[in-house]
């Protein structure tokens, strides 16, 4: 595939559509020629404050036609776009700041308070205001000339360890991944591309650009509404959106909900899954209300390879399947399974996942080493001068020629799509004066999201409910949300093998056991009640034996969706994310799904004439 800059891509809409919309959200829209525009006055801006070709560009804007516009002007001018996420800590949004070293940080119109918070951890950088540039015509800055190896983005890897790992982006790279996807789906000016990616993930380069390269409409739901399972699933049938790309269990909670909406989904074409294991149960349920007639396309591979380097349309075959395959790479990829010495596996034997393609990233951020030993000679052809990238994942060659997932060879996994190393939360742990050993497991049920149990070793006379408490609040303070344990075992001695080293495999997880053991617990007292601690039974990994534990204290951000979609499956209300929110507890929830009851009983009774 010959080399056409994403740029040129997008200049290429901007020309031939520019009266379409090419960016919708709650607030607003803008037309290509709007967005172009906006983008010359960014770029303008930047190059006003310094911004050159490499330049690093930080970029902190919730609205997203915001970083749309920033995003497409620092690659204009050649620059290196690192986009953040404002919903990220301000601790945790430091560190990026520092590992990246912006030499600007551009903040959104409404997000000046945030970028106070922040500024000191980057204090080499200057401060672009996008509330303060002003739209004009012409551009004011020099034309950049784009080559395939341009740096072009920076984003980070989970960093569980508490330091977050650049990876730099390739330009080619880009350019290679969108006109693939928008050549597979068949993607055109006329789609409607839902944006329901953090900004923190390469993953939202597709949200983004896919739709940009083509003239199609990159469509933004509200903050609440994309938390929301119901109210999703009724935006995207409202809004005809034809692709989204989501991780499973965004996927498994909006499917939840499809029997209390039931939409149509007329104009959705394909739901694109990344980030997480595809289960067959979830198929199973989507091929059971929508048969094959919207695809559903499971992606993999490391952002060190560029958002995918495999794929496969999911079969209704697929969902009776012990698990769903990977796929087969893309064009200009390879696939090598190789066992611990370098050597290719024949098929059916099991192999550690090797990348080799030209299109992959430049590799970590001013890590040369981790670089060096992550992108390696490729052991099957010495000599040869080429690199493959070993993921660290195992696999296996099917029969038929497609890739089965089997795990990790190392202790990273996966969950809600984020990639957690199990030794820095561990090491997290261990800092605790009172935790003399911690082990942490990644449990994967079958009917549930995976979450991680941590086992830490107290001795004797330790409080365990203070100690989760506290080492709850440490671990959130340096972690994401998937990488929290969401159960933790106090044990007065942690078991060892022979040889000393922690036998894991004799770490029993709790089954169903409190997620908060307390004396003075209030159990559930009423119907209502009763039914929303199952729920939180169902979708938690312990159930909540206290009405008064607030629901963040156990769970994530990611179960929320999971627990909205059943709410309004139980009980037939729709529960705003702002109502969940402020009444976290089971004892508040109850009180808030009551009222909201008796409202849709007045609200017959009005009705009717009641």
């Amino acid at each position: 595939m010959a080399f056409e800059p994403i740029q040129s891509l997008v200049a290429r809409a901007i020309d031939r559509f520019p009266d379409r919309v090419a960016v919708q959200t709650a607030h607003g829209s803008l037309r290509y020629r709007e967005l172009d525009q906006r983008v010359d006055a960014v770029a303008a801006e930047l190059y006003r404050c310094g911004a050159r070709r490499a330049s690093v560009v930080a970029v902190l804007a919730g609205d997203r036609a915001e970083l749309t516009a920033a995003l497409l002007a620092v690659l204009r001018l050649g620059g290196v776009v690192v986009p953040l996420d404002v919903g990220t800590r301000p601790d945790r949004l430091g560190w990026m700041l520092r590992e990246a070293d912006p030499d600007l940080l551009v903040v959104g119109a409404d997000d000046g308070d945030l970028a106070k918070d922040v500024r000191d951890m980057c204090d080499r950088a200057g401060l672009v205001d996008l509330g303060t540039v002003k739209d004009r015509p012409g551009n004011d800055y020099p034309p950049h000339v784009p080559a395939p190896d341009d740096p072009c983005y920076l984003f980070f890897t989970s960093g569980s360890t508490g330091r977050p790992k650049g990876i730099l982006g390739r330009l080619s790279a880009v350019d290679h991944y969108i006109r693939w996807e928008a050549e597979l789906l068949g993607a055109g000016p006329r789609w409607r591309v839902g944006q329901l990616i953090s900004p923190a993930f390469d993953a939202v380069l597709r949200d983004l650009l896919l739709p940009l390269s083509v003239g199609a409409t990159v469509c933004v739901p509200a903050e609440d509404v994309r938390l929301d399972p119901v109210a999703l699933c009724r935006w995207l049938d409202r809004e005809r959106i034809d692709l989204i790309h989501c991780v499973p269990s965004v996927f498994r909670a909006l499917a939840g909900a499809i029997d209390t909406v039931r939409p149509g989904f007329e104009a959705l074409k394909c739901v694109a899954l990344s980030g997480e294991r595809v289960l067959p149960a979830d198929a199973a349920g989507w091929f059971d209300r929508f048969g094959e007639r919207i695809r559903l396309l499971n992606l993999y591979g490391p952002s060190e390879t560029t958002m995918t380097k495999t794929f496969h349309f999911v079969t209704a075959a697929d969902a009776r399947s012990r698990s769903v395959p990977i796929g087969r790479p893309m064009p200009d990829t390879v696939v090598l399974l190789l066992d611990e010495r370098g050597r290719e596996v024949p098929p059916g034997r099991v192999g550690e996942v090797h990348l080799r393609t030209a299109y992959r990233s430049l590799g970590y951020h001013r890590r040369p080493q981790e670089t060096e030993r992550a992108f390696i000679a490729d052991p099957t052809r010495p000599g040869g001068g080429e690199v493959v990238y070993r993921t660290g994942d195992f696999a296996r060659l099917l029969p038929d020629g497609t890739l089965d997932f089997l795990g990790r060879r190392d202790r990273q996994v996966k969950v809600g799509g984020v990639r957690v190393e199990l030794d820095g939360v561990e090491q997290l742990l261990r800092e605790d004066p009172s935790v003399a050993e911690a082990a942490v497991v990644s449990v994967e049920p079958d009917d549930a999201p995976p979450y991680l149990c941590a086992f830490v070793e107290t001795g004797t006379g330790t409080d365990s409910e203070e100690l989760r408490t506290r080492l709850g609040e440490h671990l959130r303070a340096h972690l994401p949300d998937g990488a929290i344990p969401a159960v933790i075992v106090p044990l007065e001695l942690i078991p060892r093998t022979i040889s000393g080293k922690i036998d894991r495999k004799a770490l029993t997880v709790p089954v169903r056991s409190p997620a908060r053991p307390d004396a003075d617990a209030v159990a559930p007292r009423t119907a209502t009640e009763r039914t929303i601690a199952g729920i939180w039974a169902r979708t938690l990994p312990a159930p909540v034996d206290d009405v008064r534990t607030r629901f963040f204290d156990v769970g994530t951000s990611l179960a929320v969706i999971s627990v909205l979609a059943r709410l309004t499956e139980e009980f037939g209300v729709s529960v705003p994310l702002a109502d969940f929110l402020a009444n976290q507890t089971i004892e508040g929830l109850s009180n808030l799904v009551e009222r909201l009851l008796l409202a849709d009983d007045d609200a017959d009774d009005d009705l009717f004439g009641s």
